[in-house]
């Protein structure tokens, strides 16, 4: 099984991202909008745990970001497809 208390793995939610509101709204995420947030959420994750080797993207509104994932920070970033 998985064990959410092993240090090899760091869960974030999303709820805090500007924008990101819009997936508890039922509304349509602006990704252009979102997607500073979100490197600026996952560089901070990283300046704290630069040992993180990979990105998982576990919510079906977040494999937009990938792309922009893997290019700002060289990890490989994959998750669910809608």
């Amino acid at each position: 099984g998985f064990d959410v208390d092993d240090d090899r793995f760091v869960i974030a939610g999303c709820e805090n991202v500007p924008g990101f509101d819009a997936v508890a709204k039922g509304e349509k995420v602006d990704v252009e909008k979102v997607t500073p947030g979100m490197l600026k959420m996952v560089a901070s994750i990283l300046d704290n745990r630069p040992s993180l080797r990979a990105i998982l993207l576990e919510c079906t509104e977040l494999p937009p970001y990938s792309d922009a994932l893997r290019a700002q920070f060289g990890l490989p970033a994959a998750g669910a497809s809608p």
